[in-house]
Order: structure tokens, then sequence, then C-alpha cells
């Protein structure tokens, strides 16, 4: 057990409903200023939690607020949101159609299984470590595998 202290004292306790998760759902507004008001964090954009970038993600839009109020001007922060949210919102809809379909889901992960370095880029990009258009290679190269993975997995289903 990972968390023992945790473990101890659920021990012999009934769940409390049989909920395990629920859809948190995608809400992406025009815009998330308006005169002198700014939304930020979960008030401005809801991407599921399957990505893990809440808390990631309100933190960067109100460095990006900040900015924009030294500056006198919430458009800088409209334009800077929109960049922000680019890449979470991308990942969110790629990994619910993965939960969506089976048959993708596994291709994915038989492809990034045997490919950690495409899967270390991905993920590079994701958390902001590495530039998109960097990644924009490691999509390639992944598509590559999905399609060669696909095409693999058909012909052994095949009968010759």
């Amino acid at each position: 057990m990972r968390f023992p202290s945790v473990g101890a004292r659920l021990e012999g306790k009934e769940p409390s409903s049989a909920l395990r998760g629920a859809f948190t759902g995608m809400i992406r507004l025009r815009r998330v200023t308006r005169k002198n008001i700014a939304l930020v964090g979960d008030a401005s954009a809801a991407i599921d939690a399957i990505t893990g970038d809440g808390l990631a993600l309100g933190f960067r839009q109100a460095e990006a607020l900040g900015a924009a109020l030294r500056a006198g001007d919430l458009s800088i922060y409209e334009a800077k949101h929109r960049r922000i949210c680019r890449a979470p919102f991308l990942m969110a809809r790629l990994l619910l159609l993965m939960d969506r379909y089976e048959s993708l889901r596994k291709l994915a992960l038989q492809a990034l299984a045997g490919h950690f370095a495409i899967f270390n880029g991905l993920l590079a990009a994701h958390v902001g470590a590495r530039h998109p258009l960097a990644a924009s290679l490691d999509v390639a190269a992944l598509g590559m595998q999905l399609l060669t993975h696909a095409s693999m997995s058909r012909l052994g289903s095949a009968k010759l």
C-alpha cells in the first residue's frame, strides 16, 4: 500500500456512494474579458479534468492577466488566454476521443509504448517544457506509428 496512514483510516469504512468519477465537460468562451472584468481559471474555461491542467492553467492565466493589467490593456490578456488554453483543449479532446474508441486507445498505447522519445516529447510539450511547434514532429511521428500499428493489426487479422 502506498499510503498506509490513509489506508488505516479508511479500513472498514463503507463508501458514501457508488460514484467514482463524473464528467466535467469542456466549455470555451468567446471572450474572457469585458470592460474592466476578466475571468481566470475555471471561470474562464472548463477543460475536462482528464488533462490535469486546472491549477497550472489558472496560474498561467493569472500571470498573463497581471501583465495585461500592468500594461493597462485587457486585450493582451484576451489574446494570451487563447494561446494558453489551446494545447490543453486539444489534449482533452484527444484523450476523450481515445476514451470513446477503444481500438484507437489500444493503437495509441502500443505506439507510445514502443517509442518513449515520442511520449517524452509530447509530455514535455503538454507541461510547457517544450515549444508546441517542436512537438508537432512528435505528433507526426505518433501518427506514422498509429498508421503502422493499424495496418499491422489489420494484416494480422486478415485471412490469407
